[in-house]
Formats: structure tokens, C-alpha cells, sequence
């Protein structure tokens, strides 16, 4: 007689981890054309060209995270169980905030490199601000379709935003070696962008939800108000997660950036497939069991995340750790073999991060939204001391033990954290 619930159950397990490797194989055909692209500058245009791609694409998620104001996860709690002709508008504001920023700061920005003599390119400065403006404005619309329950959809923007153009570009230079530069790779990258941006408004067209369209600038800057803990943990998270780039490339120079790059991107995999994957599309329901008056609600699907998360983080490391040793001699640059231990470090490294991140839902779940901001903040400021510090001493090695030293401190402060007996609140 027990037979049918046991079956839907079993169904449901079934259904459930289809569903996480559908994602993580959306997410994985993305990340295995940017290591394609990756391994295209490294091989075709050199690792100081792969530096500036770095810089650039470490300024995708800088760019948001200072002029993003931290609302995303403040609207994440208002929109998750509207009807979508109450979300639809602030859905809207915010991406029209990320918008204006652009159209203002970006002259500005343009007129301080002018003032200082164009010490970065014009190309270089008219095609990456390009693609951080519509970078920033397509991943919002894509986090807000992700706490609406559109992740597939979400995901399918996400590959033609991040996973197509280099495919294209690649094939393109194969086809003519005029274009194997770095700035027709670019143009690649924007044609890849505006490409995502018209798959994001024609489903605005063919579900008519441009009747719903509309802007709450008072809501928004009481948002923006009520955001300041997570604008300072996106800045510190970030920051510690980029700003060694940057730090590398102060002390040793561009080839070496390009080295750390090529590590750091590859150990990426594992965070951004486990997030992506199976992280991201539990948060919902993370913010609606945190209302439950049951605190064993919350506990239960916790428990079911990190084992999880857990389990992909690890299956997904070892496959990197034992794909590097084939991968280096084909690329031919003999610094990338020589400094392989420190990716043995930011691979470990990565595996701490992803259960600190997963740790960083679940305060946002629990509206823990202070500790959120003062652990982010003494992440990054302990970041940049031990990056400063190690860097100009043991060189890149320093670089990934700062980074393995942030993300344990992180994972330390954000479990203990969620731990603690405060009630939580059931307002958005």
C-alpha cells in the first residue's frame, strides 16, 4: 500500500538531480568554451594578452559589485513569491538603475583617462566599456529571472551571453588568421552580449510582459537604503576574489598575471558549476524556508545543499586536478609549468570558497544582512593584507595561500554565524 508514495518520492530524487545536471551541464558547455578561449589566448595571442582579458573580465564582476549598490539580494526577498504584475516593476527598476550608472560614470571615466594622458587605449577603453555596461544590465536580468524560477531560461541566456561567442571567435580566427587579435576577440565578446540582450527582450515581446514594465524610483532608493550590508559584502567579496589579479599584476607583471589567470580561472570551474548549478536555484526555496515557523525546515534542505554541493565540488575538482598534467604540455609556455603547485593550492582553495558562498545564502535566508556585511568586509581587508604581504615575498605562490587563507576564514565566520539562535525575521 506504500508502494505509489515511495515511487513519487523516488520520482522526485530523480527528477531533482536530472534537473541540477541539466543546469550544471548548461553551466559546464559554458565553462568549457571560456577554458577553450582561455587556452586560445594562452597558445594563439600570448599570456600578456590573456592578462588583459583577465582584467577585463575580473572588471565584469568588480563593475556591478560597486555601482550594483547591493540590491540584487534585498529585491531577491521582496520579488520570490509575487505575481509577476507586482515583480515585473521592480524587476525594472532595478535593472534600470545598472543602466544609468553606466550612462553616467562611463564618461567620466573616459574623461579621467583622457586627463591622464590615455594611459589605457582608446580601443581597449571603447570596447571594454561596452561590455561592462551590457555585462552588468544582462547578468541582473538574469539573477532576477533565476528568484522568479526561470533557470533554465536563465541558463540559456547565460550560454549565449558567455558560452557561444568564443566559440565563434575561435572559429572565426581559425578561418582567418587577420582575425586573431586581441580586440577581434572583443567585438566577439559584445556580439555575444547583444545577442543575449535580444533573446532577454523578445521574451518580453512574446509573453507581453512589456504591459507590466514600470519604475519605482522611490521604492528603489529606499532599497538602496535598506541594501547597505550587502552593497559592502559584494564589494568585499569581490574584492577579495579579483583584487589579487591586480595586486600580481603590480608586482610581477602581465605574463604572471596571465600564469594566475590560467589557474584561477581553471580551479573557477569547480564554484561556478556548483553554484550555478545546484546553488543558485535553491535559493528561493532557502528564503521561503527561512520563514517556516519550523526551524528543522530550514536545517533539512541546508543538510541537502552541502551534501550536494559537497559532492559535485569534489567530483568536479579531481577531474581538474587530474586533467592539468595533459593540458599544460599542449599550450607550450613553460611558466605555466613551472608554477603548477600554486594551482594545487587555488584548486583547494576553490573547494573552501564553494561551501563559504553556500554559507553566504543562508545568511541571506536568515536576514543575518550585518554580519553578512562586516564578515565580507574583514574578508577583503584580510585579503589585500595577506596578498600585499605574501605576494611581493613567495611571488604567485603568495597569491593562492591568500587566497586559501580568505575563503577558510570566511567558511569559519559564516557557519558559526548561522548557527547563532537569532530569530528570524519574516519581512521581505
Amino acid at each position: 500500500m506504500n508502494e505509489t508514495p515511495q515511487r513519487h518520492a523516488g520520482l522526485r530524487r530523480h527528477s531533482g538531480f536530472v534537473q541540477q545536471l541539466t543546469l550544471v551541464a548548461l553551466r559546464g558547455s559554458v565553462t568549457v568554451a571560456k577554458f577553450l578561449l582561455t587556452f586560445y589566448i594562452t597558445r594563439v595571442l600570448g599570456l600578456a594578452d590573456l592578462g588583459i582579458y583577465g582584467l577585463i573580465a575580473g572588471g565584469t564582476t568588480i563593475v556591478p559589485a560597486l555601482f550594483g549598490f547591493g540590491i540584487t539580494d534585498w529585491v531577491s526577498r521582496v520579488i520570490v513569491n509575487l505575481p509577476s504584475r507586482e515583480a515585473v516593476p521592480y524587476m525594472t527598476s532595478r535593472v534600470a538603475l545598472s543602466a544609468a550608472v553606466h550612462v553616467i560614470a562611463q564618461p567620466l571615466a573616459w574623461l579621467l583617462n583622457y586627463a591622464l594622458g590615455a594611459p589605457i587605449p582608446w580601443n581597449i577603453v571603447a570596447l571594454a566599456g561596452l561590455i561592462l555596461f551590457l555585462e552588468h544590465v544582462i547578468n541582473d536580468a538574469q539573477d532576477l529571472l533565476i528568484f522568479r524560477g526561470r533557470v533554465y531560461f536563465a541558463s540559456v541566456v547565460l550560454f549565449v551571453r558567455a558560452g557561444l561567442w568564443p566559440l565563434l571567435v575561435m572559429l572565426w580566427a581559425w578561418l582567418d588568421p587577420a582575425a586573431r587579435t586581441l580586440d577581434h576577440l572583443l567585438i566577439g565578446w559584445i556580439a555575444g552580449l547583444v545577442l543575449a540582450g535580444l533573446l532577454l527582450a523578445s521574451q518580453i515581446v512574446v509573453h507581453r510582459r512589456w504591459r507590466l514594465l514600470g519604475l519605482r524610483i522611490r521604492w528603489l532608493f529606499d532599497c538602496i537604503r535598506n541594501s547597505t550590508p550587502f552593497y559592502l559584502k559584494d564589494i568585499s567579496g569581490v574584492g577579495s576574489l579579483y583584487l589579487d589579479r591586480f595586486v600580481v599584476s603590480f608586482f610581477l607583471g602581465l605574463e604572471l598575471t596571465g600564469v594566475y589567470t590560467f589557474f584561477w580561472s581553471f580551479a573557477n570551474v569547480v564554484n561556478s558549476l556548483v553554484l550555478h548549478g545546484t546553488m543558485q536555484p535553491r535559493i528561493p526555496q532557502l528564503i521561503v524556508a527561512a520563514r517556516d515557523p519550523d526551524p528543522a525546515v530550514l536545517r533539512r534542505l541546508e543538510r541537502k545543499v552541502q551534501i550536494e554541493t559537497g559532492g559535485w565540488a569534489l567530483a568536479l575538482a579531481v577531474g581538474a586536478l587530474a586533467a592539468m598534467p595533459f593540458v599544460l604540455p599542449y599550450l607550450g609556455r613553460p611558466l605555466l609549468q613551472d608554477n603548477v603547485f600554486v594551482f594545487w593550492i587555488i584548486m583547494g582553495a576553490a573547494l573552501v570558497r564553494v561551501s563559504a558562498d553556500c554559507y553566504s545564502y543562508m545568511l541571506l535566508a536568515l536576514h543575518r544582512d550585518r554580519a553578512i556585511a562586516v564578515i565580507s568586509l574583514i574578508g577583503v581587508v584580510g585579503s589585500t593584507l595577506l596578498n600585499a604581504i605574501l605576494i611581493p615575498l613567495v611571488g604567485l605562490l603568495g597569491a593562492a595561500l591568500a587566497f586559501l587563507a580568505t575563503a577558510s576564514g570566511l567558511l569559519v565566520a559564516r557557519y558559526n554565524v548561522s548557527r547563532s539562535p537569532a530569530p528570524i525575521r519574516k519581512d521581505p
